[in-house]
């Protein structure tokens, strides 16, 4: 081997053992170069919206309450519609008159809405009454409470009555709406309904 050679050797190897390459086959972990930390990606700032704050409703003005005077023409002019209606020539026989049932959420003295209805139709129609009605009427206030259809068309039957007037007072608008309907009691048709309204 030619000196040269020898000397070209020799040069290559102190070459790679001068190399800073980790060996795959040695026990000692490969360096790494620390990573730079990178700062958090800055976020478009929004801005925070008030916070909401409830109110409370205001509380509902109070239903004016209705007059005597109102309720009357309401009683009169609805017993002038069943008077002119057809089907007052189908009644022939005694009426159960229900009282009107106050759902206009006002005071009204509905009790005596009933008797001017029934004041106003007596000429007309034979109304049921007497201590028998106003015991039934106990005794089914006592055991449901507000009487709905069925128990008035029970309460009818039982008081002899063939017909049942009944009635509601309702608010329509600023003024009142007083509603009623004549049924018979053996087959449960209504034979006559109609609505007056008035303030």
């Amino acid at each position: 081997m030619t000196a040269f050679r020898i000397a070209t050797l020799a040069t290559a190897v102190l070459a790679l053992s001068a190399c800073t390459l980790p060996n795959p086959y040695s026990s000692q972990p490969a360096p790494v170069r620390p990573a730079t930390p990178q700062p958090p990606p800055v976020q478009p700032s929004t801005p925070t919206p008030p916070p909401v704050i409830d109110l409370p409703e205001p509380p509902p003005a109070p239903m004016p309450e209705a007059s005597n005077a109102t309720m009357q023409r309401l009683a009169d002019n609805l017993a002038a519609r069943l008077k002119s209606s057809s089907a007052m020539s189908e009644v022939n026989g005694p009426v159960l008159l229900d009282d009107i049932r106050n759902q206009a959420g006002s005071p009204v003295d509905t009790r005596g809405l009933t008797e001017r209805l029934q004041a106003q139709l007596s000429d007309s129609v034979n109304f049921v009454s007497g201590p028998q009605v106003n015991s039934l009427r106990q005794q089914l206030a006592f055991q449901h409470g507000r009487a709905d259809i069925a128990s008035l068309v029970r309460l009818g039957k039982q008081s002899g009555a063939a017909y049942l007037l009944s009635g509601n007072l309702n608010r329509a608008g600023s003024g009142f709406k007083l509603q009623a309907q004549l049924m018979e009691l053996a087959s449960g048709e209504v034979l006559w309904s109609d609505s007056v309204s008035g303030r």
